[in-house]
């Protein structure tokens, strides 16, 4: 421990307990690097939730240098410096659960099905799916590697890539093995179960980098504290552009650095981010934080995600048309409406008026939904523009910047666009090829 309070640079994890997924895929994709990041002068200790005896079972299983380890069987370390406690604890969600005769394994369960523990139903099926943007995980000479399914698995389904059921099968493995030693592994105290942990990255004593898990599967990819571990500051933001630009072309951004550029660019006010004459086109979402209410409540973190299927939406400031849709193979699904783009704001102010639905070569079966207020609104504009009459004070609250709902753009280039809409949430769009919408059909 004495690492931590030293001179030098420190890379600090706080596992969870002992017998804990998140636990053991941090620790057997960093047992690669541990030896690398303190030949470069990082300094690498963990301490786990659990007694000496289990953190040298763990040891054994997942191959993480003992002598890097400490046990914390209160998980003292953790609750002094934040982390979050868990479900149905002290300070965490659904606190009045602490008060009742639930323990901490129905606190557990309750976790595992994503309630109180932000994005980890969405890390668990991606578990499942893969994805084209991530890195194969049973690699040859590493230590989570098992010949007998890296070999099935590129016969069947190539390299190169995350395969779908590649990471599932990792977590498969490592639960069989969890089970198996769950008495040695977990902790006295049940309510200890659901405890989170984090990584703190020190330097000379100060806190240059930290991550706090939201919820189960929410630790720091391993891959990001190597990262941070051998950067020259860990502490520097992002380049905004280049951390946009790497998202909409690769994916490979990591979201709370997409967080931070979107806001950095927001809160920039640079006149020259926004070039209007670039929304034109089509874009694919491909990422979101969600509305400030979901940010508030459920992802405290404010890091969002990357968009897990296709929604595509098209703007075309020639014919003032928007279409937003969501397309799944042969299923499209979309709307499609007029809007008003207000340069002085940077604001896209929408409404759909069509709703259509095609299967294939079938459709588009389309139905109207306007409402009539669009028009009035658009009415009342013109007149106030030049002068017209009188404009009724229900036309005069409509037609207010933002009585619609919006997109407040804070970045624009031929690669990416990015905005706030009306709930406060962020998105990330790629460019994908020229507008469809209504208006070209």
């Amino acid at each position: 421990m004495s690492a931590i309070g030293r001179s030098g640079r420190a890379v600090t994890l706080f596992l969870t307990q002992f017998g804990d997924f998140d636990s053991w895929e941090l620790a057997q994709f960093l047992v690669d690097d541990v030896e690398r990041m303190r030949r470069e002068g990082a300094e690498v200790v963990a301490i786990g939730i659990g007694s000496v005896e289990a953190a040298r079972e763990f040891a054994a299983r997942t191959n993480f240098p003992a002598d890097r380890l400490y046990a914390d069987e209160s998980a003292s370390c953790h609750a002094a410096l934040g982390f979050a406690p868990g479900l149905g604890r002290k300070g965490g969600d659904f606190e009045w659960m602490a008060k009742t005769p639930i323990n901490g394994y129905g606190k557990l369960l309750l976790m595992c099905a994503g309630i109180g523990s932000p994005g980890t139903l969405r890390a668990v099926f991606g578990g499942y799916t893969g994805s084209k943007y991530k890195d194969e995980i049973f690699r040859e000479g590493t230590n989570v590697d098992v010949p007998t399914i890296r070999k099935a698995m590129k016969m069947t389904l190539g390299d190169g890539y995350l395969r779908p059921f590649e990471l599932a099968t990792l977590r498969l493995n490592n639960m069989i093995e969890i089970l198996n030693n769950w008495e040695a592994l977990t902790p006295k105290d049940s309510d200890l179960l659901v405890q989170r942990g984090g990584v703190i990255i020190f330097e000379d004593g100060k806190t240059k980098f930290r991550h706090d898990d939201a919820g189960i599967l929410g630790f720091c990819p391993a891959a990001r504290v190597v990262e941070k571990a051998l950067s020259a500051d860990p502490s520097a933001k992002p380049d905004p552009v280049k951390t946009l630009h790497l998202a909409a072309e690769s994916r490979r951004a990591y979201v709370d650095d997409i967080f931070t550029s979107i806001s950095a660019l927001e809160k920039s006010k640079d006149k020259a981010n926004v070039q209007g004459e670039k929304l034109t086109g089509k874009w694919r979402l491909i990422y979101t934080t969600g509305t400030k209410k979901v940010a508030a409540n459920i992802n405290k973190t404010g890091g969002g995600s990357y968009f897990p299927v296709p929604a595509v939406q098209s703007f075309d400031l020639n014919s003032g048309r928007i279409r937003n849709g969501i397309y799944l193979g042969p299923l499209k699904f979309f709307f499609d409406g007029p809007f008003i783009w207000r340069e002085k704001l940077n604001m896209l102010e929408f409404t759909f008026t069509r709703v259509s639905l095609a299967l294939g070569p079938l459709g588009p079966w389309s139905k109207d939904i306007d409402d009539g207020k669009w028009e009035s609104v658009k009415a009342a504009e013109q007149n106030a523009s030049s002068g017209q009459g009188m404009i009724e004070k229900s036309d005069v609250k409509s037609s207010k910047p933002g009585a619609n709902p919006f997109f407040k753009f804070v970045y624009t280039d031929d690669k990416c666009i990015a905005a706030r809409g009306r709930g406060g949430g962020l998105a990330l769009w790629a460019r994908v090829g020229d507008p469809e919408t209504d208006a070209q059909e």
